[in-house]
């Protein structure tokens, strides 16, 4: 007997439709091997895209530091430190007091020609140890300039009180020589 089902199309009248067997081994076997290819793709793919953004956290890695003026004309300096999927931030003023500290993690991803890196499990305060948990996701765009400098465009990602877009140039701390 063969199984039917129906269902009503949008004028509301009935339609018949036959259901198709999944207890044929040709339509399971083709199933399988189209499935077994589409994993097999996708973990090719994953493992081509892994490399790229190990290389890219590679390049990132270390500490970066940007030069700023505040609209009071005030000069303060921010840091990024990154190691591996794991980032701290700093806002020092011009006598290097901590203003403003944040950690957690980042997480890099290409959308068509951009790069982005998100700061995710973000825990923010003035210092490490009255670091709080931050509800909020901030998304970057970011690029390297033939110097090697480290271009970032922040703030574009949604509106937040008191946070302008803008563009900060980081540079690469110098590493002190191994022993």
């Amino acid at each position: 007997m063969k199984s039917l089902f129906s269902f009503a199309n949008i004028q509301g009248r009935a339609t018949q439709y036959r259901k198709p067997k999944l207890d044929n081994p040709q339509i399971n076997t083709n199933m399988k091997k189209q499935i077994l290819s589409l994993l097999a793709i996708g973990g090719f793919a994953a493992m081509c895209a892994t490399p790229a953004f190990s290389e890219e956290l590679d390049t990132l890695a270390g500490k970066w530091t940007s030069q700023n003026t505040n609209e009071d004309g005030q000069r303060y300096t921010q840091q990024i430190e990154i190691k591996k999927n794991k980032f701290t931030f700093k806002i020092s003023d011009a006598d290097g007091g901590t203003r403003f500290y944040a950690e957690g993690d980042l997480k890099l991803e290409k959308t068509g020609p951009f790069k982005s890196v998100s700061f995710i499990n973000i825990k923010a305060g003035q210092s490490s140890s009255d670091a709080n948990p931050v509800d909020d996701t901030y998304t970057s765009i970011y690029t390297m300039a033939d110097d090697g400098a480290l271009l970032v465009v922040m703030n574009f990602d949604k509106e937040r009180d008191n946070q302008k877009p803008k563009l900060d140039v980081y540079r690469k701390a110098k590493q002190p020589a191994p022993k």
